[in-house]
């Protein structure tokens, strides 16, 4: 095991999370070095009752094809670097377990709904009550109150009433959720930045605090200039001219286009002319449908069939051959395989191969880079309750202590 550089390295976090939002952000603290230590059910159990199959329901995941689901890529995806002990919260002597780690952690972290923690009798008051300096950090779907607060929060549902799925509608209108988990992933990085800012004003001042990060707060922030533009201007609902445009409020080129073998990606209004020249078209910065920005919205579709007719007389490979000697914005649009290899993703080593209980699994790498306090990918995540005993003995408690918990089935 390599130990950590990072600059989290020493702060210690007890971490009650599951899923995605709260996995993956005390996931990015533990590649920052800080030792996270995942409290999880005794009984190896998902929260919605299936069999634990982080490694495949029998341990043959990225092995077998009937035991690679996607649920097991979930687990992976959000827990290396960190260390799992089982614990009974609804015991009186695995709470007592937990009360003996708070006071020797810097952060607690938790995603279950509001007032679940408290009704374990771990909520905020209480465990800043065990240890004053502590951050509590809370991930919900909606915050922890409000009219939605009840509400079951799940990252396509957040999604649907941030209007994520009106921006990545398509053409004709139907709105379209994103391939992949975008709230918890803005959730989770939220988070992970703001328990890190959390942790710089303890340093300074000795105060820890209460964050509370959610999946609706970050789909909604994360709309960005795309939101910002529809709330003060008249410019409407967003709607895709073609299915491969890009963002409904830029005009083309924006977006991916068809080529002989494929597709390519364009992304500048300013490029125009030279555009125009390499596909050998009329120059279409000086025609008046298409020479400045109303136009060319109001004319997009067009646009996108005049080039396209052009770009499909070559392959991507050739029209790039073209274009990135003239600095265009321009890029293929890989497949998966494509991009988990792109020499761009090696060079970055954002792609990284680490031992596993099921053997050799690859995983992504850290994408942000520290010169003086490296953060870095250490350890497969871990099987259930792996590191039970390990942590315990570190915080004090007895051979004969851990063996009669075990008895108890308290750990």
């Amino acid at each position: 095991m390599t130990s950590p550089s990072g600059p989290l390295t020493g702060i210690r976090i007890l971490d009650f999370t599951e899923r995605m939002q709260g996995p993956y952000a005390t996931q990015m603290l533990s590649d920052m070095g800080a030792d996270v230590i995942k409290v999880e059910r005794r009984i190896s159990l998902t929260p919605d009752g299936r069999p634990d199959d982080r490694y495949g329901e029998r341990n043959m995941y990225g092995k077998d094809h009937e035991d690679s689901k996607s649920y097991s890529a979930g687990f992976l995806a959000s827990n290396r670097n960190k260390r799992s002990i089982t614990v009974d919260l609804k015991s009186p002597e695995g709470l007592a377990v937990i009360e003996r780690l708070i006071p020797q952690v810097d952060v607690v972290y938790e995603n279950f709904r509001p007032g679940v923690m408290d009704r374990l009798g771990i909520g905020y008051e209480r465990c800043q009550e065990l240890n004053p300096g502590v951050v509590y950090a809370s991930a919900t779907g909606y915050g922890p109150d409000g009219p939605y607060v009840k509400r079951p929060g799940q990252d396509v549902l957040v999604e649907a009433l941030t209007g994520w799925g009106r921006i990545n509608g398509d053409a004709t209108g139907r709105p379209v959720p994103v391939g992949t988990a975008l709230a918890d992933t803005l959730g989770a990085m939220n988070g992970a930045f703001a328990v890190a800012s959390a942790l710089y004003h303890r340093a300074l001042t000795g105060e820890g605090q209460r964050v509370e990060v959610c999946l609706f707060d970050s789909a909604l922030a994360a709309l960005a200039e795309w939101g910002l533009h529809n709330m003060n201007t008249d410019v409407g609902e967003p709607q895709r001219p073609t299915p491969s445009h890009a963002s409904p409020y830029t005009p083309p080129p924006y977006g991916f286009y068809e080529t002989k073998d494929g597709h390519i990606a364009l992304s500048s209004g300013r490029q125009i002319k030279q555009l125009s020249r390499i596909l050998e078209i009329d120059d279409l910065s000086e025609d008046p449908r298409f020479n400045s920005f109303w136009p060319r919205v109001e004319n997009g579709k067009l646009f996108t069939e005049i080039i396209e007719e052009a770009l499909r007389k070559r392959t991507t490979a050739e029209w790039l051959d073209l274009m990135e000697p003239e600095d265009m914005f321009a890029a293929p649009v890989n497949t998966f395989e494509e991009a988990f290899r792109d020499p761009q993703a090696l060079h970055n080593e954002m792609i990284v191969e680490l031992p596993t209980p099921v053997g050799p699994l690859k995983f992504f790498g850290v994408p942000y880079k520290l010169d003086k306090t490296p953060a870095s990918v250490r350890t497969a995540p871990p099987t259930h309750g792996q590191h039970t005993a390990e942590v315990l003995r570190e915080s004090g408690f007895s051979e004969e202590e851990i063996a009669e918990l075990r008895a108890k089935q308290a750990i």
